[in-house]
C-alpha cells in the first residue's frame, strides 16, 4: 500500500462513538438513507408508512424525505431518508433500536413480497453545530 493510501479500520458503534467523543467531535445525530427501485412513490408506500411510524416514536417525522433518481434506460431509483437530531447521549441506543426495527421490517417486506430485495442503505453521523450556528 502506498503512503497516500490509508487503510480503513472497521470499528463497532460503541468504539466509534467513544473515539469521536475523545477527539472532541461527538455527533449530535445521524442520517439514514435507503435506496431501492422497488419503493413506491405514493403516500401509501409501505416504507414511507414504516418511517412515519418510527419517526413519530423517535421525533424525526418532519425530516423524512423522498427523492426519485432517473437513471439511463428508464430505470428509476427511489430513496427515503431521515435525520435524527437527539444529541450524543441517546444516539447509540436510538440508532441501534431504529436499525433493528428497520432490519426486521425490511426482512418481513421481502418475505411477504412487498419488496423484491432489501434496500441499500447509508448511515452517517451529523456533527454538532458550533457556537456561531455554522457546521464545522
Amino acid at each position: 500500500m502506498s503512503e497516500t493510501e490509508k487503510q480503513v479500520r472497521a470499528v463497532d458503534l460503541t468504539e466509534a462513538l467513544n473515539e469521536m467523543e475523545a477527539q472532541g467531535t461527538p455527533p449530535s445525530g445521524f442520517h439514514m438513507m435507503f435506496f431501492s427501485p422497488y419503493f413506491g412513490m405514493t403516500e401509501q408506500c409501505p416504507v414511507l408508512q414504516l418511517l412515519k411510524m418510527i419517526g413519530a416514536e423517535y421525533n424525526f417525522t418532519d425530516t423524512i424525505k423522498r427523492q426519485v433518481f432517473q437513471l439511463p434506460k428508464d430505470r428509476i431509483i427511489i430513496s427515503y431518508e431521515f435525520a435524527w437530531l437527539g444529541g450524543f447521549h441517546d444516539l447509540q441506543q436510538v440508532m441501534e433500536s431504529i436499525n433493528d426495527t428497520l432490519e426486521d421490517q425490511f426482512t418481513r417486506m421481502v418475505d411477504n413480497k412487498v419488496l423484491k430485495e432489501k434496500p441499500q442503505a447509508r448511515i452517517s453521523f451529523l456533527a454538532a453545530l458550533t457556537e456561531g450556528g455554522e457546521e464545522e
